[in-house]
């Protein structure tokens, strides 16, 4: 049966919340632990990833700079081309945006 002495009773319920407390603070240890070393390996992916890109990145822009150090004049002809596209362009662009002309009569 129940205990009837409430000092007895209060003593039992501390000890069982100091209880759950503990297992309580083993479990948050526990997943805390466990999403620290899966956000770690997510870090070490990210920054292999990254480390790939760019060495990928740097490989083909050393291609680039050699292709162009190879053959001059394609490279002058394709930089003027460009630009020159660029200023059509810009030129197209700028003339559809100007408001029409208006004429007044008096």
């Amino acid at each position: 049966m129940a205990e009837s002495d409430p000092q007895k009773q209060v003593t039992a319920l501390r000890e069982e919340i100091d209880k759950l407390r503990a297992e309580l603070a083993a479990r948050t240890a526990e997943t805390y632990e466990g999403m620290r070393e899966r956000a770690g390996k997510t870090g070490q992916s990210v920054r292999a990833a990254a480390r790939e890109g760019a060495d990928y990145v740097r490989s083909e822009g050393a291609a680039v700079a050699d292709t162009a150090r190879a053959h001059p004049a394609a490279t002058s002809a394709l930089v003027l081309t460009v630009g020159f596209a660029g200023l059509i362009l810009g030129y197209l662009l700028a003339s559809a945006t100007e408001p029409a002309p208006r004429r007044y009569w008096r």
